[in-house]
């Protein structure tokens, strides 16, 4: 059974580069990994099972704004809810930022990415933009880079009088 979503720290650099090379065909690198958990405006969040790492999500605060900028699943562990805790988790993260709350949380997705999309859209964002040649090509394709699909989901706000 899986854990809650949860923080990751510097401790948990090792295993998160070992699940982003095993998830993604253009990971990341490590030295990127590492910027995002050390940054003063971001998050890291991971998923669980058995104590062993199989998904995560990092998410950035910038002014108003909280911007998904990785979520990855092992393979061997897919459809199987990580993804879905972790935008709920980065979601509720971006409510309270202390004197400005998020109003928005955004992401950028391959155009070729359906299931991501249908993912996204489930969790009521829309798509509203498109970034001709943004991701590099992916190995084995045409060679042609990809599209991003950008994509927005409004937070709400409470205000106090």
């Amino acid at each position: 059974m899986p854990d809650s979503c949860r923080r990751l720290t510097v401790d948990d650099l090792g295993v998160l580069v070992a699940l982003e090379q095993a998830a993604q065909p253009i990971g990341w690198t490590e030295d990127a990994l590492l910027l995002e958990l050390v940054h003063d405006e971001a998050v890291v969040l991971g998923r669980h099972v058995d104590d062993v790492l199989v998904a995560y999500c990092v998410a950035r605060a910038i002014v108003d704004e909280r911007w998904i900028l990785n979520i990855a699943t092992h393979p061997e562990h897919r459809r199987r809810g990580h993804a879905d805790a972790l935008l709920k988790a980065a979601a509720q993260l971006a409510l309270p930022r202390s004197q400005t709350p998020a109003t928005s949380l955004w992401l950028e997705v391959r155009a070729s990415n359906h299931g991501a999309q249908a993912l996204y859209m489930r969790h009521g964002f829309v798509v509203v933009g498109r970034r001709p040649a943004y991701y590099p090509a992916l190995p084995g394709g045409d060679g042609e880079r990809e599209a991003a699909i950008l994509m927005r989901r409004a937070l709400a706000t409470t205000t106090t009088t």
